[in-house]
């Protein structure tokens, strides 16, 4: 595994590229990863999050990522170790920044702060680019409250009782994503008693897709992360997702991710 380290204390990078440039690798810092233009995938500790403008990602030490490019994309990158802090980290309150920050949600859903965030990351960029006496004073205090921000939204965003089905299902399909047959919709209305004809307006409704779609779009972003580091075959792969042969699936890769397969972990792999 190849991995990445920060010899400062914080640093702040730009990727401007039409494909991802970095083969599947794991840092040694905490990062940010603020989308300013594009969209694709994040595949993150083996799962995958769409993104698009305004996203934002928060990655800890030790996990490992890549990105998919579906068109070109700007990403700024900040990078920085806990010992950044170190003024702010006496108080008891920011230490719990930290440990939000290791939570297992990588994607920050903050539709209550996703707006101040915004501005403080514009904010943060802005100050970067320009030489001023007050860069770095205003640079730490802001990024230390978008992770304030983040902190809090990860306390308010525990799974509420209304979520827990669509919870669940979403767990059952990660489970058994490789078995057609337990993902027939037959079964998945039988497995969360809820009537064949009322589960696919259900999950389109909570999840913003069809039942179908995510299904087929979730089986190619694993097959996406396996072509690039589990070593395996299209067949093998084929065969392990439950498609007809090779060709039914590279023809299913080609639509969604608009490369071939072989194409795809050339420009994916190691370089």
């Amino acid at each position: 595994m190849h991995i990445r380290n920060l010899t400062q204390k914080f640093d702040i990078a730009y990727v401007v590229k039409n494909e991802w440039h970095l083969p599947v690798h794991k840092h040694t810092h905490y990062e940010l990863q603020y989308i300013m233009r594009g969209k694709g995938q994040h595949m993150i500790n083996d799962r995958s999050y769409g993104y698009e403008k305004g996203d934002l990602f928060v990655l800890a030490p030790h996990d490992t990522h890549f990105f998919i490019f579906e068109e070109k994309c700007a990403i700024c990158i900040i990078k920085f170790h806990e010992a950044f802090f170190q003024d702010l980290l006496l108080d008891a309150d920011f230490k719990q920044v930290f440990i939000r920050l290791s939570s297992p949600h990588r994607k920050m859903d903050l539709p209550g702060s996703r707006q101040q965030i915004i501005r403080l990351m514009d904010l943060i960029i802005a100050e970067h680019r320009k030489e001023t006496g007050y860069q770095n004073i205003i640079i730490k205090n802001a990024l230390a409250l978008v992770l304030s921000l983040i902190a809090k939204g990860a306390d308010q965003n525990t799974v509420k009782p209304k979520d827990d089905k669509i919870q669940a299902i979403l767990n059952y399909i990660d489970q058994h994503i490789t078995n057609k047959q337990l993902l027939s919709l037959q079964n998945m209305a039988d497995t969360f008693r809820i009537s064949k004809t009322y589960f696919n307006q259900y999950f389109s409704k909570a999840t913003g897709t069809s039942y179908k779609k995510y299904v087929q779009e979730y089986a190619l972003k694993l097959i996406a992360h396996q072509l690039i580091h589990r070593d395996k075959t299209l067949s093998q792969l084929a065969d392990e997702f439950g498609y007809t042969d090779e060709s039914h699936l590279s023809n299913a890769f080609k639509a969604h991710f608009r490369q071939t397969p072989s194409a795809f972990k050339k420009a994916n792999q190691q370089r």
